[in-house]
Order: structure tokens, then C-alpha cells, then sequence
């Protein structure tokens, strides 16, 4: 059995890779192997099970595509931004029909991840909202594992508010 806690972190790409490599070898090999990794597309990549935690305690435990339903109904709007302020993400946050608004530095800019129900179209409410940011690539997809980590951390958070 190997134990590996956040086995990539602050390691370069090819170093990564080798390592992902590696573990998958072992795996193959007949290896348990448990890791602990905020890198959801790492957790993809080499998990055959995958739990979320949350507080201390397991929220989802599944295959990734199995904690990927968990966040069907919902669609995710990437917005490539530049000028957004609190103002912009709580209008954006007020949208109805969303869920979530994770707003993550890049560079100058910021990269918008809305999670939104999938029968709700956002996008034009959305862009309103950032009308006075000045916008750039703009993508609707399905949502990721990453996107299933917020959808299930985030229910949790809410219900621990209205507690």
C-alpha cells in the first residue's frame, strides 16, 4: 500500500507526468494506492474511487464520472474577464438560476467559473452583469470534475448556513 499526500505540488510539469506515470505503473502492478491531491484532473487520472471532503468528513465517494452526475443539471459558463469588481460578481452571483461564481486571478484578468442550472440560459443576464468589464473568451460547457467538487462542497456550505 502506498500513502501519497499532494505527491505534485510545487513540482514541474515533466516531473508531474513522470510522477502520474509512475503511480499508474504501481497501480497497474497491483499497488493500493491512496492519495490526497487538490488537482481534480490529477484525481481523474489516476483514481479508480475518489472521495470529497468537506469539514472533515466524506460528502460524495464515487468514480468520477459517478461525482460528475452529482452536478448533472447544471451547466458552466467560463468567462475570460478583465476590470471585474465585487460589484460585477455580486450581480453576477444575484443571476437567477445561479449557483456559483468562483472568480480565479489570471494575470491581470480573472477567469469566471458560473455554475448555473442547465435548463436556464445565464449567459445573456451574465454578460449584462459584466458590462462594464471588459470580456473575453466566453464558453459554455458541461461540467468537469472539478465543477462536481464546487457543486457538492458548495451544497454542503449552504446547508450549513441555513442550519
Amino acid at each position: 500500500m502506498l500513502f501519497l499526500d499532494e505527491p505534485s505540488i510545487g513540482v514541474d510539469p515533466i516531473a508531474a507526468r513522470e510522477l502520474r506515470r509512475t503511480v499508474a505503473d504501481l497501480a497497474l502492478a497491483g499497488t493500493t494506492v491512496l492519495l490526497t491531491t487538490h488537482y481534480m484532473a490529477e484525481a481523474e487520472e489516476l483514481c479508480d474511487r475518489i472521495a470529497v471532503i468537506a469539514d472533515g468528513t466524506i460528502r460524495a465517494l464515487g468514480t468520477a464520472e459517478e461525482l460528475k452526475i452529482l452536478a448533472q443539471g447544471r451547466r458552466v459558463l467560463d468567462i475570460e474577464a478583465t476590470g471585474v469588481g465585487e460589484r460585477e460578481l455580486t450581480e453576477v452571483r444575484n443571476v437567477a438560476g445561479v449557483h456559483s461564481v468562483i472568480a480565479e486571478e489570471r494575470g491581470a484578468g480573472v477567469l469566471l467559473r458560473v455554475q448555473s442550472n442547465a435548463d436556464s440560459d445565464v449567459q445573456s443576464a451574465v454578460l449584462a452583469a459584466l458590462a462594464s468589464s471588459r470580456l473575453g473568451r466566453v464558453e459554455s460547457r458541461a461540467p468537469s470534475l472539478e465543477d462536481a467538487y464546487v457543486a457538492i462542497v458548495s451544497q454542503h456550505q449552504k446547508a450549513m448556513a441555513t442550519a
